[in-house]
């Protein structure tokens, strides 16, 4: 297993990974229509962007790849407040966290949010927040066992072909 920051040419596969972790993690959540009419190859040219622009300073996307391909990967950015970029000054956003679902249980997600961590405290990073779908205790187990905390915080994703899907805030000190 090797984790690793990714490049731009990493695009494609990271949208594969994203793609297939909503698909098998977001049914019965996600509108089943929104997720199959999820475009890999259209997604793959937004991370591609995002990539690129990680190279600002404290952002980066860290992907999680075995002898097959990628696997996982999980971004990081400042917390953009009112159009103005936080800096490290300011909150960390973990803004995704997903694997394929052959790796879930498996301790590449351990490994990765590990990583991750190292990354964001590397970067000056004093905390982080992330959005997790309420209705999604897989996860919301997860980012709790890893010592991230609810704060209260609501908000909506949406609408996903006319669904509002509630959010959580989750916040974690470094």
């Amino acid at each position: 297993m090797l984790i690793r920051r990714a490049a731009p040419g990493d695009g494609p596969a990271v949208a594969g990974v994203e793609v297939r972790s909503w698909r098998a993690a977001y049914p019965g959540i996600v509108p089943q229509d929104y997720l199959d009419a999820m475009d890999a190859e259209q997604r793959g040219a937004r991370w591609t962007d995002w990539i690129a622009g990680a190279a600002r300073p404290g952002a980066g996307l860290l992907l999680a790849e075995d002898g097959g391909g990628a696997v996982a990967f999980a971004c990081f950015a400042p917390v953009e407040e009112g159009g103005e970029t936080g800096g490290t000054a300011g909150p960390c956003e973990l803004e995704a966290f997903f694997s394929v679902p052959e790796v879930w249980g498996s301790g590449v997600n351990r490994r990765l949010i590990a990583d991750v961590h190292r990354a964001v405290a590397g970067a000056g990073y004093t905390e982080a927040v992330l959005w997790v779908l309420r209705d999604n205790p897989r996860a919301r187990r997860f980012y709790a066992a890893h010592g991230w905390e609810a704060d209260g915080a609501v908000t909506e994703e949406g609408p996903l072909n006319g669904r509002v899907l509630p959010r959580l805030r989750y916040r974690r000190g470094f």
